[in-house]
């Protein structure tokens, strides 16, 4: 389906229903596409009906809407330089639109909760509930963060000065190569655009908008988005709750059927 000039590749798992109704719509991580969620739909497939139903649901039935973000799996990108964090929200809002999806729950895990975060804060009115699953958005310095400062100064000065350019493009791809992230290493051309448009945005003040009701749900060894970006999106993000869970940055493949039990209760407390 296209929507903003952009092709989606999408599965629906039971029917939609406009108006008051939504749908549950998972929203993968970065490098990753929508089968991440097989398991976790199946169990809370199991999960749900066993309690009085929320808005999300229809007739006792949950209905799950997966797709591939734009830049991954069957959606390609339809942006040369990159899509940025409003490039996502302003297609998945016109996928919405065009699907005539009412209120909606999101699902986001790292890449995807930073837009879960993002479409939150600017589209209150279609969000019922929100799920946050090591969310990224919240960046830090590090001693990665600040050697790479170092470099781009060095080279800079350095190669600049003399101007020659085969010498700054080694440089900066040695550079890069030793210090970079392995999705900056394996990215390329508009996906890499993305990546940096992506990382430059502190979603810090857009969590403080949240007004929806949020469940964040973490891993204690989280090495990517660690437990403290949890901690401060909890703090950030007014009457959410935060659970911890004994696993990494992959908390719902790791246990799928214990992250269910407890979305699914975050989904029938009214």
């Amino acid at each position: 389906m296209a929507a903003n000039n952009t092709v989606l590749n999408y599965r629906m798992f039971g029917r939609p229903i406009g108006g008051e109704n939504g749908v549950i719509v998972f929203l993968h991580g970065w490098g990753r596409t929508l089968d991440d969620f097989n398991d976790l739909k199946n169990h809370l497939t199991q999960a749900l009906p066993q309690a009085p139903t929320p808005k999300s649901l229809v007739s006792g039935q949950a209905v799950f809407l997966a797709l591939d973000l734009p830049g991954f799996g069957g959606s390609p990108l339809a942006k040369a330089d990159g899509f940025s964090l409003d490039d996502y929200c302003i297609t998945l809002r016109a996928f919405f639109e065009k699907l005539e999806l009412g209120h909606v729950v999101l699902i986001g895990h790292s890449l995807g909760g930073r837009i879960a975060i993002k479409f939150a804060a600017r589209h209150p009115e279609r969000v019922e509930k929100l799920v946050l699953i090591s969310a990224a958005g919240i960046p830090y310095r590090s001693l990665r963060t600040f050697l790479l400062g170092l470099g781009r100064r060095l080279f800079q000065t350095v190669f600049y000065a003399f101007g020659d350019l085969k010498s700054i493009v080694r440089f900066r791809n040695l550079f890069g190569a030793i210090f970079g992230s392995k999705d900056y290493q394996i990215s390329h051309g508009a996906l890499r655009d993305t990546l940096k448009k992506v990382l430059a945005e502190d979603l810090r003040p857009d969590a403080a908008k949240i007004k929806v009701p949020t469940l964040l749900l973490w891993g204690a060894r989280d090495q990517i988005t660690p437990l403290r970006d949890g901690q401060e999106y909890h703090t950030l993000i007014r009457g959410s709750r935060l659970e911890v869970l004994d696993s990494g940055h992959f908390v719902f493949l790791e246990h799928p059927e214990e992250c269910a039990r407890r979305i699914a209760s975050f989904l029938q407390n009214r």
